[in-house]
């Protein structure tokens, strides 16, 4: 069974190499009719720029209709679609631009107008031995068919190439080591003090006030002359350098708000799937048109969605 991921990318890929190819058609037909009714241009101009015309439009409309893709997809779609545009310009003027004639070699075009649609159909496409022969002819071509084309394609690949930010490099930062902060020194033990008043010997608590230490986040020790010391720990914390994300190419962002052109539809009840053909029934609200199950409006009788409530 396919994944419905996996059929729907295959689904958008094929939309947009037809979009592709209907951007390349009429870039063919807009330079043809420019070559036949525009002013008088020199030959070897009017090729040029239709050779470069046709890699730039195949380079960028690539790389904005396949900006998801990877770059082995574009670059294989746009040199494809630049040659099948160079070879149509050539049939629609007489081979003057683009390149050709490229034919179907006599004997195999010979073989395939005998095949019939039936039922051995497959039969006799398998007996013309396509991987075993030679299908197109060549012989007709010039060295110029060859520069025309290798305009075109180096026209794509710069175009494909064009204004490519390259990505920065990464600075890796070690983590430094705290040194933990020194230990406070101990407060020295007092001795038990005898009051001269009465006699009687007078023990000082450990938790009383006068013994208690204060939890302070810098702790101070009691030296001999009855000064406080701070002790402050030289532990400085470093700076995490600030990481910013790499901001999208212009051509490579996707946008804000994206149509789809199947409607789901969820019982705000329930949260399950709700059809207008749904065998539980369906309850429509006539406020907002949100589709209920009809056991799941007859619970409360009224639309689930919030904007009745007051």
């Amino acid at each position: 069974m396919d994944n419905p991921s996996t059929v729907r990318g295959s689904d958008s890929l094929s939309r947009k190499l037809v979009l592709l190819l209907l951007l390349i058609a009429a870039a063919v037909l807009w330079i043809v009719i420019w070559f036949r009714q525009g002013p008088a241009f020199p030959l070897l101009l009017s090729t040029f720029f239709a050779d470069a015309s046709l890699g730039l439009i195949a380079g960028f409309g690539s790389r904005i209709i396949l900006r998801n893709r990877d770059g082995f997809v574009r670059y294989s779609i746009a040199l494809l679609i630049v040659v099948i545009g160079m070879f149509m310009i050539g049939a629609l003027t007489d081979w003057v631009l683009g390149i050709g004639p490229i034919r179907l070699e006599q004997k195999f075009a010979e073989q395939l107008q005998e095949v019939q649609f039936g039922p051995n159909f497959f039969n006799q496409i398998a007996s013309l031995g396509i991987g075993s022969r030679v299908l197109f002819d060549f012989s007709k071509m010039d060295w110029a068919d060859l520069a025309h084309l290798a305009v075109s394609l180096a026209m794509t690949v710069l175009s494909l190439q064009a204004w490519r930010r390259t990505g920065t490099p990464t600075l890796e930062i070690e983590p430094a080591e705290i040194m933990p902060a020194p230990a406070p020194p101990a407060a020295p033990a007092r001795g038990n003090r005898r009051a001269p008043s009465n006699g009687r010997a007078r023990v000082q608590r450990p938790g009383s006030g006068s013994a208690r230490l204060r939890a302070n986040s810098q702790p101070r020790a009691r030296s001999n002359n009855g000064s406080h010391p701070s002790v402050r720990a030289g532990v400085k914390r470093m700076k995490e350098p600030v990481v910013r994300p790499k901001k999208k190419r212009l051509f490579q962002r996707k946008p804000k708000i994206q149509f789809a052109l199947v409607e789901d539809h969820r019982c705000p009840y329930c949260l399950d799937p709700v059809s207008r053909n749904d065998p539980r029934g369906v309850k429509e609200c006539e406020v907002c048109h949100t589709l209920h199950h009809a056991d799941c409006w007859a619970i409360t009788g009224v639309c689930q969605v919030p904007h009745l409530n007051t």
